[in-house]
């Protein structure tokens, strides 16, 4: 029993520690709490926005969130909904979640680590780098909804647009 245990304590903390290097290879700030998670800056387009990497051991996975500095106002909610859910069917990996208790907008990922000693550098790489894809790409359109009073389709059609070269 205490091998296995001690083996579970092995993966949680080997996990951190990987979490840790991409971090430090990245030169961003974050703190390893006492409940198997890693709190962080993440630097986007937008500004610096709060993540966390969280370890379960039942079942075996790593999550992480991204939390967006978007402010939803209650009479626009419906329509960030819809946004959302128009946005979220072009992420390849993670989606965004509105949380009306908290009242935030945030973005979340889960890998399944079961067997596994640790996640990769490059899974914990590509999934902070679709998190600041998605907010770089997508937090006008939230903004548009929220308070230009747009609608989700308008919104969703002004971050798909892009341009090429330089005026």
């Amino acid at each position: 029993m205490t091998s296995t245990l001690s083996s579970s304590v092995d993966t949680v903390e080997n996990s951190l520690d990987q979490i840790e290097r991409v971090l430090d290879a990245s030169d961003w700030s974050y703190e390893r709490d006492g409940f198997n998670s890693v709190h962080c800056i993440i630097p986007t387009r937008w500004g610096e926005m709060g993540g966390l990497f969280t370890i379960s051991e039942d079942p075996e996975a790593l999550q992480f969130s991204l939390t967006l500095d978007v402010k939803p106002t209650p009479i626009r909610r419906a329509e960030l909904n819809e946004l959302l859910v128009m946005i979220n069917e072009r992420l390849w990996l993670g989606h965004l979640d509105f949380w009306p208790g908290d009242n935030l907008i945030i973005f979340r990922h889960t890998i399944a680590m079961a067997g596994r000693f640790e996640p990769e550098e490059s899974e914990i790489s590509a999934i902070i780098s679709a998190a600041t894809s998605a907010i770089d790409q997508f937090t006008p359109s939230m903004n548009y909804v929220i308070w230009a009073g747009k609608t989700a389709d308008q919104a969703f059609q002004m971050a798909m647009f892009e341009t090429t070269g330089e005026a």
